[in-house]
C-alpha cells in the first residue's frame, strides 16, 4: 500500500451564505446558465427546444423555443443531430458531435455539441445540449491552411525555377565551356613548346575551374541525380561535398524500394542540404552522421547528427532562417522536427515526414555509404 499522506490540511471554513447558495439548486442553475460561455439548450423527446440560456446574434428567444433543435442546421447536419438525440434518450449516455447552424444572414456558425441526459427517477426525460462555438477556431484553421497551401505552391515554383536555371546552365553555359576547352586543348597540342603554350594551359586551367563551378551551381540548384536517380543518390552527392569540409561524414539509408513522391524527395533533400550546410559553416565538426530510414507507420525519418560546437536553440538570431526553413518544410507535409543542441555538445536534427500510403512500399533496402 502507498504511504499515507501526512501533509497537514486546513479544514475548509463554512460560510453560511455560500452553504445556502450551494443548497439552492435554482439559484445555482440560474447563475450557471447566465455566466456560461456556451449555449445551453434543453430538448425534449420530440427534438423540440424547450429552453435555452441565450441565442445567436440576430435571433430572439421566441424564435428558438418551440422549434426543432435541428431546424436551424443545414440538411446534411440534421440526420446526425437527430440520431445523436435518439441515442442519448435510448442509452442515457453522453454523445459529442460537430455541427453547423445557419445564421439569419445566411452564413454558418460551427459548433461542438455535447449531449447529456437529464434524468428523473432513473429515466431520461430530456437532453441537455451544450453548444460550443468553434467558428473562430475553424476560421483560424482555414487561414492557416491557406497560408500553408500558398507556401507549398511558392516552394514548388521555387523548385521549378531552380530546375530550369540548372538546365539552362547545363545545356548552355556548361556546353560553351566544354567547347572552349576542346578548342584550347587542340591549340595547346599544336603549340607544343611554343612561348604561348603557358598562356594556353593557364586558360585551360581557368576553364576547368569554371566548369567545376558550373557543376557546383547545378548541384546546388537542383542536382540531376534527384530527378534522374532518386533521393539516395542525391543525398550521396551532398555527403561527398560535405567531406571537403568535415573529416568524417557517414551516410546510412533504409528506405522503401522505388521512388518516393516528388514533394517528399524534394523536402528530404532540402532538409539534409540545409543541415549539412549549417554543419560546414558553423559547427567545426569532426564527424557527421546522416540517416534516412522508414518509420513504423510508413513515413520517413531524417537524422543529421554532428559532434561540433553546438549552440543554444533559444538564442538563434531571428534573421537566420535555416532552422526555421527545416521546420516549415517538414510541417507542410505534416511532419515533425526536433532540434537538439547545446554549446560544446554537437547538434542533432531529427525530422519525420509522412508518405502517402499509396506511395509507400513494404520492402526496404539498407545500405551504408
Amino acid at each position: 500500500m502507498p504511504p499515507a499522506d501526512r501533509t497537514p490540511r486546513t479544514a475548509a471554513k463554512h460560510d453560511p451564505e455560500v452553504d445556502a447558495v450551494l443548497a439552492d439548486v435554482p439559484a445555482l442553475w440560474d447563475a450557471m446558465q447566465r455566466t456560461s460561455g456556451e449555449y445551453i439548450v434543453i430538448v425534449d423527446r420530440d427534438g423540440i427546444i424547450r429552453w435555452c440560456n441565450r441565442v445567436d446574434e440576430g435571433f430572439h428567444v421566441d424564435q428558438v423555443i418551440g422549434q426543432s433543435f435541428s431546424a436551424f442546421s443545414p440538411d446534411d447536419s440534421r440526420e446526425p443531430i437527430a440520431r445523436s438525440l435518439a441515442d442519448v434518450f435510448a442509452t442515457g449516455q453522453e454523445r459529442t458531435l460537430e455541427s453547423t447552424v445557419r445564421r439569419l444572414d445566411g452564413t454558418l456558425n460551427y459548433f461542438t455539441l455535447r449531449l447529456g441526459p437529464v434524468c428523473i427517477a432513473g429515466r431520461t426525460a430530456a437532453v441537455m445540449v451544450c453548444c460550443e462555438n468553434i467558428r473562430p477556431l475553424r476560421t483560424s484553421e482555414t487561414a492557416l491552411q491557406r497560408e500553408r497551401t500558398l507556401l507549398r505552391r511558392l516552394l514548388t515554383i521555387q523548385e521549378r525555377e531552380r530546375q530550369l536555371v540548372s538546365y539552362e546552365i547545363h545545356d548552355g553555359l556548361a556546353q560553351y565551356l566544354a567547347g572552349a576547352m576542346m578548342h584550347l586543348e587542340a591549340c595547346a597540342h599544336d603549340a607544343g613548346g611554343s612561348p604561348r603554350s603557358h598562356d594556353l594551359h593557364e586558360g585551360l586551367r581557368l576553364l576547368r575551374s569554371a566548369t567545376e563551378e558550373a557543376r557546383r551551381l547545378i548541384s546546388g540548384l537542383r542536382p540531376p541525380a534527384l530527378d534522374e536517380l532518386g533521393i539516395v543518390d542525391a543525398v550521396q552527392t551532398l555527403v561527398v561535398e560535405a567531406r571537403t569540409d568535415v573529416p568524417t561524414v557517414r551516410f546510412e539509408h533504409a528506405l522503401p524500394r522505388g521512388r518516393l513522391p516528388a514533394d517528399v524527395e524534394t523536402t528530404i533533400f532540402r532538409i539534409v542540404q540545409e543541415s549539412l550546410a549549417n554543419v560546414r559553416r558553423h559547427a567545426r565538426a569532426g564527424a557527421v552522421d546522416v540517416l534516412l530510414a522508414s518509420t513504423a507507420d510508413g513515413g520517413i525519418r531524417i537524422v543529421v547528427r554532428d559532434d561540433g560546437a553546438g549552440f543554444d536553440p533559444a538564442a538563434v538570431p531571428a534573421e537566420r532562417f535555416g532552422l526555421e526553413g527545416i521546420r516549415q518544410r517538414a510541417r507542410l507535409l505534416g511532419g515533425e522536427t526536433t532540434i537538439t543542441s547545446r554549446p560544446g555538445a554537437g547538434t542533432t536534427i531529427d525530422v519525420t515526414v509522412p508518405v502517402p500510403a499509396r506511395e509507400s512500399r513494404d520492402a526496404t533496402r539498407t545500405a551504408p555509404a
